[in-house]
């Protein structure tokens, strides 16, 4: 028996352009249709875990501590190739840390960065989503810098590497964030066990079709919930993964590659899209959603590729480092510039990790290109703790058309914040020159899959 479904509905407008009445057409010139390379396309995994320290799967039984670290098979497994994989996509989880510390993420084969990936504190269970790229092995390393926890790994996506053959990728649109969801202001908080689907409608001149989305769901958890969320295509079986862990009081933050369903052609010619948010736990928890790009098949080969780098901090404003050294004050934003080395004339954004520390009180950082104002997070600190999220970042050419920049503000008091890069997305070399696709969301609606 299917349940009566209340929905909300929204026409997108403001911030992401006009609302088109009909898909392109035949009387509309589109890009011509390319050859693909694969190096550097994105194919979502079926989201497996990998590693699961409280039971020994993957790795020994017990936490990882300070020095320690876990080999992980990234290639061969959950579907993906034995070869030709250039980087995943996995979320880190720590569980129940028995010390404040960190863990890092980082190719086999190479140095051990000067960077953290996930920040957790004592007592602690919390997530990120990382892309790592692969060593040459096949494996990635995640190394305890201190503290301690028990680590799980499940795996979500991947990028093809040079010379692979892989067909069905896709390429990036990356933009600034812009808030879809917020179940806050609709009544639509999640209890435990139930799902809610977002559907929108999705314009992209060149007909390609959308695979997935890079979302930031943020868990706001009330003086009763806690638990976990898992975002899926909303399809078959939901998989025995999580994308986020919340506990009482707390607003928890991840941003992950969420697979879509496909759902056909609206009235406006428009096609729909739609994927699901699943809540397990204790109480009731409300979800915030940012989509920060849109992963497409691109017949036309518009979008950008996936190229590592080697993990870097950019800024830490504790001491000095890329910025000034001082906490940022209430509603500041602070303009930076990408190091020349890391990028070049084709590169459309970076994907790195935003930390927020030291906070005087409750507050939310927003990493974007600065272009405009924009009414997403990207993580939520709270006082005297330190929160991480991984990010896609917009980089617009600076005034002087020399520089790469990007900006981050912060809304509330006192914090300091520190950015860590991990790799870039650059323009497709299949890219026509001159050619454009206009990909964007032009209505939404949310709400709960119906039980039967």
């Amino acid at each position: 028996m299917k349940r009566a479904m209340a929905a909300t509905t929204t026409l997108l407008v403001s911030g992401l352009g006009a609302v088109h009445a009909g898909p392109a057409s035949a009387s509309v010139a589109l890009p011509t249709a390319v050859t693909r390379t694969a190096a550097g396309n994105y194919l979502p995994a079926a989201p497996t875990r990998l590693v699961d320290t409280r039971i020994g799967q993957g790795a020994p039984i017990g936490s990882v501590d300070t020095g320690e670290s876990v080999t992980v098979r990234a290639a061969g497994v959950a579907g993906i190739p034995a070869t030709g994989v250039r980087a995943i996509v996995v979320n880190l989880t720590a569980v129940k840390a028995h010390s404040r510390g960190w863990f890092t993420a980082f190719p086999s084969g190479t140095s051990l960065p000067a960077t953290s990936t996930l920040n957790f504190r004592a007592g602690w269970t919390g997530s990120v989503t990382a892309t790592v790229p692969v060593g040459a092995d096949g494996t990635i390393i995640v190394r305890a810098g201190a503290g301690g926890a028990d680590l799980l790994v499940d795996v979500v996506g991947w990028y093809a590497g040079t010379g692979s053959t892989q067909t069905g990728g896709t390429l990036l649109s990356p933009q600034d964030p812009y808030r879809l969801d917020d179940t806050r202001y609709n009544k639509g908080a999640l209890s435990s066990g139930s799902t809610r689907v977002e559907e929108f409608g999705f314009y992209d001149s060149a007909g390609s079709r959308l695979k997935a989305v890079v979302a930031n769901i943020t868990a706001v958890a009330g003086s009763t919930s806690s638990g976990y969320l898992t975002t899926w295509s909303g399809t078959g079986t939901r998989p025995a993964t999580s994308t986020l862990q919340y506990a009482r009081n707390e607003v928890s933050p991840n941003t992950t590659n969420v697979p879509v369903t496909y759902r056909g052609v609206d009235a406006l010619g428009n096609s729909r899209y739609s994927f699901g948010i699943t809540a397990i736990g204790a109480g009731s928890v409300d979800v915030v959603v940012d989509i920060a790009g849109f992963y497409t098949t691109a017949a036309d080969g518009v979008g950008s590729v996936f190229v590592p780098v080697t993990p870097t901090r950019l800024v830490d404003s504790r001491f000095g480092l890329g910025t000034t050294k001082a906490a940022r004050g209430t509603n500041s934003t602070t303009n930076l510039l990408v190091p020349g080395h890391l990028v070049n004339t084709r590169t459309q954004a970076f994907v790195g990790n935003l930390i927020g520390t030291r906070a005087t009180t409750g507050t939310h950082l927003t990493m974007w290109s600065g272009t405009a104002p924009t009414d997403s997070s990207t993580t939520n600190v709270a006082p005297n703790r330190e929160r991480a999220n991984g990010t896609v970042v917009v980089t617009p050419r600076n005034d002087d058309n020399t520089r790469l920049r990007y900006s981050v503000y912060n809304r509330y008091a006192s914090c300091d914040f520190i950015v860590d890069m991990t790799g870039r997305f650059d323009t497709s070399p299949d890219q026509p020159a001159g050619a454009f696709s206009s990909k964007r969301i032009v209505s939404h609606k949310s709400y709960p899959m119906p039980t039967r």
